[in-house]
């Protein structure tokens, strides 16, 4: 007979007993961990992780991957803070090329990969490799000043909520009743589940993997506009590690990476998970070392958890 706390952590909400689990050892042994400061400092900063990982877990359902949402982020933030110069007047037309720039480039990798038919991994990793060299080919250090608004954006609050939550609220939404709720939803978890049936079946599948690109894309640009908002200015390497980053998020959360199945729910939860672990190393003093061989054990653990039983034939 299964242990009941075992039963729960691999269960379909694993990764949300986990966070609950690691919610409650941190108030309970870490004292620093329950200020209200604190908390709002790790919703801040979890949050363009998490609105990032919504696209991810978007295109990992899809069959596919995206490797260049990190330096597509970091390009983001250059271009909107050189843009705004911290004029409040160019604030509308920053968010404009935020995502504008994050669909199109979106887009771009859908085209080339129903073009080329080659692996995504190789191909967004080709991806990455051009936006980082546009990113310095554009400059080698900080660049411009983010508008007050977009401070607010990435660090102000409403009734004590961090807006950035709310944003990742919204996004969250509207990406799951996306998923969940219409024709494209359905096509996308049918091509992610066996392209081949989605095909025979009448799904036009290349046209279903471009839109999962392009929610890739517009999650770096949202992503990228709260980034750009905490660091105040136009810094290259913004974006540097966020794809890894997401991708854990993403398959942490109990997403398949062989497509087909996952959670936008399980997906933030996992981002939350890996903030909060975080943020108790750093309040305990812990050596960076060790968060990184407590980070990964966690995320090993879980995705260990979080794996679809086998059926065992009697």
């Amino acid at each position: 007979m299964r242990d009941p706390i075992t039963s729960a952590l691999s269960s379909k909400y694993g990764i949300i007993v986990l966070l609950g689990m690691t919610v409650l050892f941190a108030f309970i042994f870490v004292p620093e961990f329950g200020t209200v400061n604190n908390l709002t400092n790790i919703a801040i900063q979890s949050a363009p992780l998490a609105i990032l990982a919504i696209g991810q877990t978007v295109v990992i359902i899809a069959g596919l991957i995206d490797l260049s949402v990190g330096m597509l982020l970091g390009l983001i933030v250059v271009i909107i803070a050189d843009l705004m110069q911290g004029q409040s007047s160019m604030t509308a037309f920053a968010i404009l090329v935020a995502l504008g720039l994050g669909g199109g480039v979106g887009m771009i990798n859908g085209l080339l990969n129903n073009l080329l038919r080659i692996h995504p991994l190789i191909l967004t990793f080709g991806m990455l490799s051009i936006l980082q060299g546009l990113i310095f080919v554009y400059t080698d250090r900080s660049v411009g000043q983010v508008s007050p608004e977009f401070s607010w954006m990435a660090n102000g609050t409403i009734f004590g909520v961090p807006f950035s939550i709310i944003l990742l609220i919204f996004v969250a939404t509207f990406v799951s009743f996306l998923l969940y709720r219409t024709r494209l939803g359905a096509h996308i978890f049918a091509v992610g589940g066996g392209e081949e049936q989605a095909r025979r079946a009448g799904i036009l599948t290349g046209r279903v993997k471009v839109w999962a690109f392009i929610f890739s894309g517009l999650s770096a640009g949202v992503a990228g506009m709260l980034v750009a908002g905490r660091l105040g200015t136009g810094y290259p390497n913004a974006g540097v590690g966020y794809e890894l980053d997401a991708i854990v998020a993403v398959v942490l959360g109990g997403t398949s990476l062989a497509g087909g199945r996952g959670s936008i729910l399980g997906t933030i939860a996992a981002v939350f998970v890996l903030g909060v672990a975080s943020n108790i190393l750093n309040l305990m003093e812990i050596s960076s070392f060790v968060q990184i061989l407590v980070k990964g054990l966690i995320v090993v653990i879980a995705i260990l958890l979080n794996q679809p039983k086998r059926i065992v034939a009697s």
